[in-house]
């Protein structure tokens, strides 16, 4: 992996729960951490990642690479120059274990 193809600052956000102006328990999302990462629209429907986003009924999978990290988990969202895309799965690239390959789907791009 090119570390400069990690062109793009991404935030990386974990679910918690918030308490709203009327007291009330809601379920938001807090900063967790930030790094530098790529990120690909998956193009090919051969593509084996495709099948498994396809399978679980991702309109437009996307697939995000970051130097690994511990404190990402399943139950996250990133967030990039105002995109959301909520995490999949996600594991070792190919041949590497200094990066992670992960699988989400791009939030409100259908309108």
């Amino acid at each position: 992996m090119n570390p400069g193809l990690l062109r793009h600052r991404i935030t990386f956000q974990r679910k918690t729960q918030v308490q709203d102006n009327e007291g009330n328990w809601v379920e938001g999302y807090e900063d967790a951490f930030t790094v530098w990462g790529a990120i690909e629209g998956v193009g090919s429907m051969r593509n084996p990642e495709v099948t498994v986003a396809g399978a679980l009924g991702v309109r437009a999978p996307r697939k995000i690479t970051i130097r690994a990290n511990k404190q990402l988990s399943h139950n996250m969202r990133a967030i990039c120059d105002g995109r959301i895309f909520n995490v999949l799965d996600f594991g070792y690239a190919k041949n590497s274990k200094s990066y992670f390959e992960i699988i989400c789907d791009e939030v409100g791009i259908n309108g």
